[in-house]
């Protein structure tokens, strides 16, 4: 291979410095990604942990707000 089909160093430099970048950046963006959908799921009625999870029912706070204000 001869030596004039090569790019000028400074290109190359160039080149690496912006390729580590981008794949930086689109590593970044796929871990934020996969943090945040994990997180959601795992808040979720979903995931496996959560299937004893209090449940927020409207009627039972009423009642119990009510029960609350004839014991004064």
């Amino acid at each position: 291979m001869s030596s004039s089909g090569k790019l000028p160093l400074g290109v190359r430099v160039t080149d690496v410095i912006h390729r580590v970048t981008v794949l930086g950046l689109v590593g970044i963006v796929v871990v934020g990604m996969g943090s945040i959908t994990f997180n959601v799921w795992s808040n979720s009625d979903y995931a496996p942990w959560n299937k004893e999870k209090l449940k927020f029912v409207k009627e039972e706070y009423h009642e119990a707000r009510s029960e609350g204000k004839d014991d004064k």
